[in-house]
């Protein structure tokens, strides 16, 4: 019973350290240096106590720890306006999901440590923590919300070195910190006085180290690149009552643009506008024997309303181009194959996908649409959809759009009228994947442009975490961020991490800065999340070492 209540005590104990050091839930950032500890050492007493007297596995008080933390820091998608159904989905699916995963590395660590003993299956750990974070960005179950490189979202001056490891470096540096931390706790039954010292030490230059170095970079750091100026919209009209509803899109578009008008000028650049700002929906008409296209179709835009509203706009401002959010379609040619997203047109023999997709509308009249990669999943995505058949129906009624959406593969660019400005078009939820920032960026994006609607959830840390999560991508980058937010916060992000003009929560505004339109490479926007796909090969010479090591009998405990 006394063993049970320290492991359930530490195991609580990790679980709110983590929740309290997150952005948005605490921002008591230096608590992640520790937050691991409780969890690590009581997995020490457990491998040391007696088989007799104990529990059987160690692996509940992990999950547990797991369990408080995702749930602590992410009950804010119970919040959606839906159906108490859907809003306990919302919340436990993600939840479980996340916990089951995140039990994994936790897992294999166990499985390696009567091979590696605990000093050597802890350091395992990390690189199997690091594989899983980096695989959980690429599958259909993604939500890479908590990556633990995450965390340090709310201080950016302590990780300016993000350009270049990325965001995982950040993970390392928090598992350093708390297996070091844990050398301290663990060194006096072991070699006195003095190891306690040196692990003292050690500890102290693992977190001061990167700290010291950042500060240095976040001192000296100065923007590069050409100024141009740009223009946020911020239209705050409300998910459930008015954009699905009583506000028709084109009215929308027309509240949109009267915004952005009196801020127009010679110099203005570029205009962004929210994820989803663009709704007229796409027909289809059969006029003398051919097909005709209305509102929001990607295969031809000649006949949308939407289209001549935002050019006539931009007549009246030339050299300005306008990107906005759109829902769009795109008709496949008839007797074409097509991926299993895409809704078959009964009668028709003919198929079109759904997007989350960007408008980039030019003031010369041309046009460009970007899709978007990383999918929402149970709201956007049905996972494992060419396994499981097309249910793409069953997705949730939430951001903006329904079913199984289509994508594209290319991380594309969409250039200015004046080809001053290549924007990445990150849409919502694309902007928490940094290698997926950094492919645009590696493509010649010199702006990252983030659309997003982020009132589903209401005033909670959901949208503040979104927001803070886009330092990061700029850092990463060194790219200047232009964030429209439907309910807000928009603002203009540095190439340094820090914030300029933000907007308040749930208020229409509209606000113009400058913004520098960088075109060299930093080190991770060049080679992306190598730190990550290290961590794969690593994970596997482990694992195989540790079976070599097992099948010779060498044993440790």
């Amino acid at each position: 019973m006394r063993h049970r209540s320290l492991y359930l005590r530490s195991s609580l104990l990790t679980g709110v350290l983590l929740a309290l050091a997150w952005p948005g839930t605490g921002g008591f950032t230096p608590l992640i240096f520790a937050a691991w500890v409780p969890l690590l050492w009581a997995e020490e007493q457990f491998a040391q106590s007696p088989k007799t007297g104990r529990p059987r596995n160690f692996m509940p008080y992990v999950m547990l720890a797991l369990l408080v933390w995702n749930l602590a820091t992410t009950w804010w998608l119970f919040c959606v306006s839906e159906s108490i159904g859907t809003r306990l989905f919302t919340l436990i699916g993600p939840n479980i999901g996340n916990v089951l995963v995140m039990s994994v590395p936790w897992l294999l660590f166990r499985m390696v440590r009567r091979s590696f003993g605990g000093t050597g299956a802890r350091w395992a750990l990390v690189v199997f923590w690091t594989a899983f974070e980096r695989f959980h960005m690429h599958w259909d179950l993604s939500w890479p919300w908590l990556t633990l490189g995450n965390v340090f979202a709310s201080q950016i001056s302590w990780v300016q070195w993000y350009e270049v490891t990325g965001h995982l470096g950040g993970t390392l540096w928090a598992w350093m910190a708390n297996l070091a931390l844990l050398g301290i706790v663990l060194q006096p039954a072991r070699q006195g006085r003095g190891a306690v010292t040196a692990a003292s030490l050690g500890a102290f230059l693992v977190i001061a180290v990167p700290f010291a170095g950042s500060f240095v970079r976040y001192a000296t750091f100065r923007e590069s690149g050409p100024s141009v100026e740009v223009v946020l919209v911020q239209p705050n009209i409300d998910p459930y009552t008015e954009k699905y509803g009583s506000i028709a899109p084109l009215d929308q578009l027309d509240r949109m643009l009267a915004q952005a008008a009196p801020l127009m000028d010679s110099a203005t650049a570029l205009v962004v506008m929210p994820e989803t700002a663009l709704q007229e929906p796409p027909t289809l008409s059969n006029e003398s024997g051919r097909l005709v296209f209305h509102g929001l179709w990607e295969n031809d835009m000649s006949d949308s309303r939407s289209l001549d509203r935002i050019r006539a706009f931009l007549a009246k401002h030339p050299g300005a181009s306008l990107i906005s959010g759109m829902s769009a379609a795109r008709l496949y040619p008839k007797g074409a194959s097509y991926p299993v997203s895409a809704r078959v047109l009964e009668g028709m023999d003919r198929a079109f996908d759904a997007y989350n997709a960007a408008l980039m509308v030019r003031s010369d009249g041309s046009w460009e649409a970007y899709n978007k990669s990383k999918l929402v999943p149970g709201v956007e995505l049905m996972p494992f959809e060419n396994v499981l058949g097309p249910l793409g129906g069953l997705a949730l009624d939430l951001g903006g759009t329904t079913g199984s959406l289509g994508t594209q593969a290319e991380r594309s660019v969409i250039w200015s009228t004046d080809k001053r400005v290549g924007v990445a078009p990150t849409i919502c939820y694309e902007s928490i994947y940094g290698d997926h920032v950094a492919a645009h960026v590696r493509n010649g994006a010199n702006l990252i442009v983030v659309m997003t609607n982020d009132g589903w959830w209401g005033n909670t840390p959901g949208h503040v975490q979104h927001l803070l999560y886009a330092k990061l991508r700029a850092v990463e980058t060194r790219r200047d961020v232009a964030r429209s937010a439907n309910t807000g916060i928009s603002c203009f992000i540095d190439q340094r991490g820090d914030m300029h003009q933000q907007t308040a929560w749930w208020v229409k505004a509209t606000v113009k800065g400058p913004v520098h339109t960088r075109t060299d490479l930093t080190f991770y926007a060049k080679h992306g999340d190598y730190m990550g796909k290290g961590a794969y090969g690593g994970s596997a010479v482990l694992l195989l070492l540790a079976m070599g090591m097992g099948l010779f009998g060498r044993k440790k405990e």
